[in-house]
């Protein structure tokens, strides 16, 4: 775990959670910022000051970018939640860029999501393979239900996953949800932004929610409204470092 030591477009510090292996790196952080700020408004692309990293380069990877939406009617509150996926690099050893894309900009302030692994760039290396795993999702009554594309790979210092939601009980669908995710890792703790379902209010986007995991546990309490519009599935994809004592390393190919 480390600190940002400062960015460019006014997000204050930013705390990271991280693996670091000599040919890439798995960095974890959600930060929120102001669009209007001036520091924002100036710069042509987002960059986070790091202290070193172990790789000086990066090929692209993604980060999701949010804002956050309720409109108020007669009848009650509806959600129009949205965002989008972003380009994001390592430029040296001690910066990470992000694209600025203000396509969003009027509905900050803005929350940005790094559940990203980024490969050194133009390094080959030996493939070190995981297993992948059907992710088993329980609910009380089995109320919420994930299609077989739900999936979890585990490695000694962090996971790969990959949600896709398939339905929910009528009863439970404006409740609050909550799963145990049996083939996660109990030291696995993190907020998952969740693309998907219609948004009738932001044409241009589809919804974008967010999930928690800890100790196992899934939770999601606010949804936009066309979540379970037809051919929106919402979906997770995320790289979670694993935190806590007693890991092993991780084996490094000659």
């Amino acid at each position: 775990m480390f600190n940002s030591t400062g960015n460019n477009f006014g997000a204050g510090q930013i705390q990271f959670k991280d693996y670091q292996a000599p040919n890439y790196v798995v960095l974890n952080a959600k930060l929120t910022f102001d669009p209007a700020n001036s520091d924002y408004q100036a710069c042509n692309q987002l960059e986070i000051y790091v202290p070193d990293l172990t790789i000086d380069r990066s090929a692209v990877g993604g980060v999701f970018i949010r804002f956050i939406e309720t409109q108020t009617y007669s009848w009650g509150d509806s959600v129009y939640d949205g965002g989008t996926v972003l380009k994001s690099w390592i430029k040296d050893k001690n910066t990470i860029v992000i694209e600025k894309q203000p396509w969003f900009d009027q509905n900050g302030p803005l929350t940005i999501y790094i559940l990203t692994l980024y490969p050194q760039l133009n390094q080959g290396a030996n493939t070190i393979k995981g297993t992948k795993q059907r992710l088993t999702v329980t609910t009380e009554g089995n109320y919420l239900r994930f299609s077989s594309d739900t999936f979890i790979v585990v490695f000694d210092h962090w996971v790969f996953m990959h949600l896709q939601f398939s339905s929910c009980s009528y009863a439970q669908r404006d409740l609050p949800w909550e799963a145990t995710f049996e083939q996660m890792p109990a030291n696995v703790t993190a907020d998952v932004p969740v693309p998907g379902g219609g948004n009738q209010f932001h044409q241009d986007c589809f919804g974008m929610g967010e999930c928690h995991i800890e100790n196992k546990i899934f939770t999601m309490d606010r949804r936009v409204a066309g979540f379970w519009d037809t051919g929106r599935e919402p979906f997770a994809f995320a790289f979670l470092v694993r935190e806590g004592e007693g890991l092993e390393p991780e084996p490094v190919e000659e």
